[in-house]
């Protein structure tokens, strides 16, 4: 099989469609960091299945689709297409050319198609399941996959031993076999769960169902009873009702002669009821008409009060605007007096502020001239100064430097002394450390010799606890186990002993009689105990006398009787004890059978009563075939050991045997039986847990004495005498280092001190300098001061005068701007005044015409009001003629409406009658309908389909009555049933029995899976130590070709009792170096190891294929030229694809292609074919 070539497109970074061809036998990969060449190996791991992002450089599987560019829109899907040669028929396919593709979406979804047809996943890795092609295997190596198979990371070296001893199929086939039987083995739990579960509930269900057949008998017996009675009731019912229907008749008849009177007299009623309304329609007009007049007059008499109150009003309002009028007058007169003074007052204040503006300018021209002097003297004192500053600036600095320079010569004076100092005492502390150095290395022995101690003491310790430990586990479940017997005893007591209380399974009449006859008289089934071998036996013999009481005497048996008789509770029968005679008789020896007798524990007193229900009455040892039953004698009755047949004097019965056969007989010795058990269980489980108290109280003894604090103490101690001579050993060097810094610094501080004082002498002359032309300025700037003074002085007093003027000038000013605002305020105030009384003069003038009008109109109200009060009068007279006809008409109306009452009370009492009649009806029919409709929902059944049977059809209703009444009171008080449990027992049976054949069925495959395990375990492991061993052998030979034939390396199976599970261990050893571990070699002789290990795996199992991925990075030139020899050696067998940036990778490669990007973030690749050029080996001088 051969890799053809492989096709990428929109998968990471390359967008477009890429083919690269593997014709050759090694091909090189090359280009610049993150061109993308080591997404091609990523495409091929991907497309062969690998599901992990984190192989493949992802966070998310989706991201392998191409994200897109600045210039370039995003893939909808990467898609990636490998095509093989099946040269060799390796892959298991009829076809030349095959090839694996994989598809995903960005939607999410993912595609697998062998040679472009739909597939899965399990298909194709199916299809290269131990060929030495797959996502892991190890035909792809990346240079980070070298320290993983060197580390084990992941268990990589194991995957990559059972890759090449093909038998990954098998431990997947092993995989899947422990799943199977996990599975197995979780669903026989799961049966064995199910099947106590059901067995529990069969035992419960066929009490219910027995009890169930018995109630749909007296059901049934009830139903025909019930339904006779309600038949008898129906017809009865229908009589009645048909006498009913003949007086409801009459009724309806005497009805219609009321209803004819009736009639006549409503006739007559509504002729004069008309009338009246008419009369009624008359007066109410009129009545209208007079309260129309009565309305207007109110009306009148209303706007005659508004008109007088509008009128007061008016006259009002007259005197309250002649006197506004008279105070506007007086005001304008008083405010035009005010104006004359105002316009005086103002003349005067404007010459005075002329006055005091010329003086003003007179006093700024002289602050002009005198500020020109100041100004062009302040810049020659100006200049002074600064020079001033300048020259205090260079003496305060130069006075400084001085200051400095001194204060360093006496601190470097002052360290050179310290530093003496320091050099003498250091001397005496170098002295005390190395004696403390001797005594902490005499402790360090002392202490490893207490660890040494107390570490054996401790090892004795565990292994003491290690004992306990087991011995109180083993007593732990022990108790455990005894518990679950006890807990499964006393559940049995607790539902044995609710069963005896509550005596389920037996009838009625006997739970009647338990409850309310005597409880210290047994029934049979109580008395009899037998071992549990033989119960279904002897209770299939006794099952139609195992619910008889015992009794003493006759009387006590007809006192019972007499009670279930009064209580209608059936029927109970009993053994008299008095009846039977103290004899027992030796029962006769026959030979493969037991006497029943024998078998049986009773109290002696009932032993008459046992030896004559079981006298000549045998049990089988053993259970034989059916027919063997029949050969003993008929004058003995034998039983098979299972109790499935019985054969008696003329008789033989027999058949299945019930689950809950046998778990009648002897319930309360059994009770008792189980109590004891109990206590014996208990007593155990208490003597256990003294043993376990004792074990528990060593173990706490041993881990009171607890030596592992002690160790701690003492290799913590240990630790700190190795911390402390670590610290003391860094401080007697750092005390070296220190002595010679402080010699080196008092050689240095003498040097700067002899700088220091030739600096001094060089600045005190600059200063004296300084001084001198310091002092020459003073004496320039305190004749310049005095004439600059003068000068300010005479600017500060004209500057004074020439702002007070200003004041001035302002003051005149405001008072001005006063006087003129309240002149225009005087003024406003006179045109208003003269406005309100022009408006006042106008509203006296309207007020009186208003005034005149309304005179007029009150005069011709009060006429109209006079007229209305006669026409008043004459209506009222009118009204009252009407009103008297009107009650006359409606007293006749009155009488024709009593005489109608009449009539409909009879009427009524003749109905209420014939209702009264029709409800006797209605409540026949509602008892037969009821009588109906209870027969369906009691007995499911309609009266008119009922037939009597032959035992009901000749009784008197009475007797029916009783009979109903009699199973009515049994069904009462039968107790709850389940209806479904006979159908329930059926169904839960068969599927008890499917069940069980479930459980054979599972058993049979768990044991088939074991089998198939251990077949595959012996297989995979004599193939995997076949390859072990040539994977070995070959491992020495390629790695010593690699380096040296001297140099020693080795496989090794650090568990050989587990080869299929435990670690491979490398041993490599080059000549001159003993490694202790393979992580202590260097990288590049990693490199080598790891690639003699793959190699030597491809002499067993050829990879059709192989990608080194930079693998060859670590490497020197002499083993990149080894590393190229023996892939070329290799060649002839198995393609190789390298990805290189070495350079003599690259020259011996047949093709290589280059990847490259021509645009950012796109991958292209191209291709050069290396056999056109010669080639030649640059280090061959090297190598010899």
């Amino acid at each position: 099989m051969r890799l053809k070539n492989l096709e990428i497109k929109g998968f990471k970074s390359f967008a477009d469609d890429t083919v690269i061809h593997f014709n050759e036998a090694v091909t090189g990969i090359v280009g610049p960091n993150g061109s993308g060449k080591s997404n091609i190996v990523d495409a091929i791991r991907w497309v062969l299945g690998e599901q992990k992002g984190r192989e493949l450089r992802l966070e998310h599987m989706v991201d392998v689709i191409f994200n897109g560019t600045k210039k370039r829109k995003e893939a909808p899907l990467a898609q990636v297409t490998l095509t093989f040669e099946n040269t060799k028929n390796l892959l298991p396919l009829d076809y030349h050319n095959i090839s694996i593709s994989r598809l995903l979406y960005r939607s999410g979804e993912s595609e697998y198609r062998l040679n472009n047809v739909t597939c899965r996943l399990k298909d194709i890795t199916s299809l290269f399941l131990d060929t030495g092609v797959g996502s892991d295997s190890y035909a792809i190596i990346a240079l980070g996959m070298v320290e993983d198979i060197l580390s084990n990371k992941e268990n990589a070296r194991r995957k990559m031993f059972e890759q090449a001893a093909g038998i990954s199929k098998y431990k997947a086939r092993k995989r899947e076999s422990i799943n199977k039987l996990k599975a197995t083995n979780e669903d026989l739990a799961r049966i064995e769960d199910l099947l106590f579960e059901i067995n529990n509930n069969l035992v419960e269900l066929e009490k219910q169902a027995k009890r169930t057949k018995k109630y749909f008998e007296m059901r049934d017996k009830y139903k025909s009873t019930g339904l006779l009675l309600a038949h008898i009731s129906v017809q009865r019912l229908k009589e009645k009702i048909q006498g009913l229907n003949t007086q409801i008749e009459a009724e309806i008849i005497k009805v219609q002669d009321q209803e004819v009177l009736l009639h006549q007299s409503e006739a007559d009623h509504e002729k004069f009821k008309k009338s009246h309304l008419d009369q009624e329609k008359n007066l109410g007009d009129f009545q209208r008409k007079v309260n129309e007049i009565l309305d207007s007059i109110r009306l009148t008499e209303s706007e005659i009060q508004i008109k007088e109150q509008k009128k007061l009003l008016i006259k009002n309002q007259q005197e309250h605007v002649l006197k506004s009028s008279m105070d506007a007058k007086s005001k304008i007169e008083v405010l035009k007096q005010d104006i004359l003074l105002i316009e005086t007052e103002i003349a005067k204040t404007t010459l005075e502020v002329d006055k005091v503006n010329a003086y003003s300018s007179g006093l700024g021209l002289e602050y002009t001239e005198i500020q020109s002097r100041y100004d062009g003297l302040k810049i020659g004192v100006d200049q002074y100064y600064a020079q001033k500053q300048q020259l205090e600036k260079q003496v305060f600095d130069l006075e400084k430097e001085i200051a400095i320079q001194l204060n360093q010569y006496e601190n470097f004076d002052a360290d050179t002394n310290r530093n003496k100092d320091e050099l003498e005492q250091r001397t005496n502390e170098f002295k005390s450390i190395q004696q403390e150095i001797d005594d902490s290395n005499k402790r360090i022995q002392d202490i490893q010799v207490v660890i040494a101690d107390i570490s054996k003491a401790e090892e004795e310790r565990q292994a003491t606890l290690v004992t306990l430990r087991s011995q109180i586990d083993t007593q732990t479940q022990k108790i455990g186990e005894i518990n679950r017997r006890k807990d499964a005893k006393k559940n049995e007591y607790e539902l044995l002993k609710s069963m005896v209380e509550k005596m389920e399974g037996f009838p009625e009449s006997i739970r009647f009689l338990n409850q309310n006859w005597r409880k210290d008289v047994p029934v049979l089934t109580d008395l009899i105990y037998t071992d549990e071998k033989y119960r279904s036996a002897i209770e299939l013999y006794l099952e139609s006398t195992l619910n008889y009481y015992v009794v003493h005497s006759e009387s006590e048996a007809v006192h019972a009787i007499r009670l279930l008789f009064s209580n209608a509770k059936g029927k109970a029968n009993f053994f008299i004890l008095d009846k039977f005679k103290n004899e027992i008789t030796e029962p006769v020896v026959i030979p493969g059978c037991i006497s029943a007798y024998s078998l049986i524990e009773v109290d002696s007193i009932y032993k008459p009563l046992l030896n004559y229900l079981l006298k000549d009455v045998y049990i089988q040892e053993h259970d034989s075939q059916l027919e063997d039953v029949i050969k003993f004698p008929d004058e003995v009755s034998v039983i098979s050991l299972s109790g499935s047949i019985v054969k008696q004097k003329n008789t033989i019965s027999g058949g299945s045997v019930g689950l809950f056969e046998g778990k009648k007989l002897g319930r309360k010795k059994h009770l008792e039986k189980l109590e004891q058990d109990i206590k014996v269980l208990e007593s155990e489980v208490l003597d256990m847990d003294r043993a376990l108290t004792y074990l528990k109280n060593e173990q706490k003894k041993f881990d009171l004495i607890n030596k592992q604090q002690e160790l701690v103490a003492a290799r913590k101690q240990e630790s700190e005498y190795l911390q402390r001579l670590a610290q003391i050993s860094t401080k007697q060097q750092h005390f070296n280092e220190l002595k010679e810094r402080i010699e080196l610094r008092i050689q240095d501080n003498t040097e700067k001190q002899i700088t220091l004082r030739k600096n001094q002498e060089e600045k005190s002359i600059d200063l004296s300098k300084a001084k001198s032309s310091y002092q020459e300025l003073i004496n320039s700037i305190s004749q310049s001061d005095q004439v600059f003074d003068k000068v300010s002085l005479e600017l500060s007093q004209s500057a004074a005068a020439f702002n007070q003027s200003k004041l001035e000038v302002m003051k005149w000013q405001n008072t001005l701007d006063n006087i003129t605002k309240d002149l225009e305020y005087k003024t406003r105030q006179i045109d208003e005044s003269s406005r309100q009384l022009d408006h006042d003069l106008k509203n006296l003038n309207n007020q009186e015409s208003e005034l005149v009008q309304l005179d007029l109109d009150l005069m011709e109200l009060k006429k109209n009001l006079e007229d209305r009060f006669e026409f008043k009068k004459n209506m009222e007279a009118d009204l009252s003629s009407l009103e008297q006809e009107y009650y006359t008409i409606r007293n006749t109306i009155s009488e024709y409406e009593g005489k109608i009452r009449t009539a409909q009370r009879n009427i009524s009492d003749i109905q209420s009658m014939t209702n009264s009649l029709k409800d006797q009806r209605s409540e026949f029919n509602y008892r037969i309908q009821s009588s109906y409709e209870k027969a369906m929902i009691e007995f499911n059944t309609n009266i008119d389909d009922f037939v009597p049977d032959q035992e009901t059809e000749g009784m008197e209703e009475e007797q029916l009555r009783d009979r109903a009444m009699y199973y009515k009171v049994r069904l009462d008080n039968y107790g709850e049933i389940n209806p479904l449990a006979l159908e329930a027992y059926e169904e839960m049976k068969t599927r008890f029995d499917k069940i069980q054949e479930q459980r054979l069925d599972i058993q049979t495959a768990q044991v088939s899976l074991l089998e198939t395990i251990k077949e595959i375990e012996e297989t995979a492991t004599a193939n995997f130590l076949m390859a072990f061993n040539q994977v070995r052998v070959h491992f020495q030979d390629v790695f010593r070709s690699l380096f040296t034939s001297d140099d020693d390396c080795d496989l090794i199976l650090l568990d050989e009792n587990d080869p299929l599970e435990c670690d491979i261990d490398i041993v490599a050893k080059p000549k001159g170096k003993r490694p202790k571990s393979i992580h202590q070699l260097s990288g590049g002789e990693k490199t080598l190891t790891a690639i003699a290990l793959l190699f030597s795996l491809y002499l067993l199992k050829p990879a059709p294929f192989c990608i080194f991925d930079e693998v060859d990075a670590p490497l020197d030139d002499i083993n990149i030229e080894k590393f190229n020899t023996i892939i070329r050696k290799f060649s002839s067998d198995s393609q190789f694809i390298i990805i290189t940036h070495n350079k003599l990778t690259m020259a011996e490669v047949d093709v290589l292609y280059g990847v490259y990007m021509e645009q950012q973030g796109i991958s292209n690749v191209a291709a050069v074919d290396f056999r056109k050029y010669e080639h030649d080996v640059v280090l061959s001088g090297m190598e010899n």
